[in-house]
């Protein structure tokens, strides 16, 4: 197999360097990223235009599995259980099943607030996630944990780069989720890739959480990042779709963890002990409230909160 989304220099094609080799391999289909402008405010008064304005952010909002993601796997391996033990197969169907059950807006319109803490052997981390930014990227996740992909996954590479020419140029971060718990090229995905949903607005800060994928734009999946430091070179090239809020310190022991001296892992340090992934638990809530959340949605729920 013809091995893609090696990470790069940031001495070498700085724009490109953070496909790294954690990523699957890519497709060639070019799927345009995902258009998450909002539509224009209406008028005071104006139901007509409000109406109109509800129906733009409901599609804009809730596109359906197949409109989201891209089916082709070239240069693709599908496990038959991820290093949880959980069917691949299963987790799939379970994702496809779970997705238009995902919602980002109550049956009034009002918005939804969607949160995730990620349970680690480390501590926890809480993280807000950004579906007005990123509504696919985040219903694969929301959809991914609530299906226990996450369960028993690990984070499996770490990464600190620095330009050699801009000493201010740095770049920190962990990646998780791979099903097979290396990040090795081909190794990546369930059966889909999602379609890029780039945002120009959303800047690589420290605690950022995104998703890996290869040099192409439209390979990311399973996968997905946490900054530790300001990435300018990653902006606006990989889709960010959480933020974390609490456990920053977490993110750090995590990535300070020992690494193996090997050349097997030569652009992004592979942690003696990969830090495992307890279980990932979604939470939502009405927009504006801040106490007695909504209970999180279970599998086979196909009500709006």
């Amino acid at each position: 197999m013809a091995a893609r989304g090696t990470w790069r220099k940031l001495t070498v094609l700085p724009l490109v360097m953070l496909a790294s080799a954690a990523f699957i391999g890519c497709g060639k289909q070019e799927g345009a990223p995902a258009q998450v402008e909002a539509a224009p405010a209406p008028a005071a008064g104006d139901t007509t235009a409000a109406v109109v304005q509800a129906a733009k952010a409901e599609v804009r909002l809730h596109q359906t599995f197949e409109e989201a993601t891209i089916a082709d796997q070239p240069d693709q391996y599908l496990p038959d259980k991820t290093l949880g033990g959980k069917s691949v197969g299963k987790l799939y169907e379970q994702v496809v099943k779970r997705w238009n059950h995902v919602s980002f807006l109550t049956g009034k319109g009002d918005q939804l607030v969607y949160t995730a803490t990620i349970d680690t052997e480390l501590g926890s981390i809480d993280i807000d996630l950004f579906p007005e930014q990123a509504p696919n990227h985040v219903r694969n996740f929301v959809a991914l944990a609530q299906c226990g992909y996450f369960d028993g996954l690990v984070f499996e590479r770490t990464l600190s780069e620095q330009a050699e020419e801009d000493p201010n140029n740095r770049v920190e971060l962990i990646e998780g989720g791979c099903p097979v718990g290396t990040g090795n090229p081909g190794f990546g995905s369930i059966g889909y890739w999602l379609k890029p949903e780039f945002s120009e607005a959303l800047k690589h800060e420290e605690g950022m959480v995104g998703a890996c994928r290869g040099e192409d734009p439209d390979t990311a999946a399973c996968r997905f990042y946490v900054t530790l430091s300001k990435a300018p070179v990653m902006d606006g090239e990989r889709t960010i779709f959480g933020k974390v809020t609490r456990g920053l310190d977490v993110v750090r022991r995590i990535a300070t963890q020992p690494v193996l001296n090997t050349p097997d892992y030569p652009l992004g340090d592979r942690p003696q002990k990969p830090v495992v992934i307890r279980k990932v638990t979604v939470k939502v809530r009405p927009a504006g409230t801040v106490s007695a959340p909504a209970p999180e949605a279970k599998a086979g729920d196909t009500k709006k909160p």
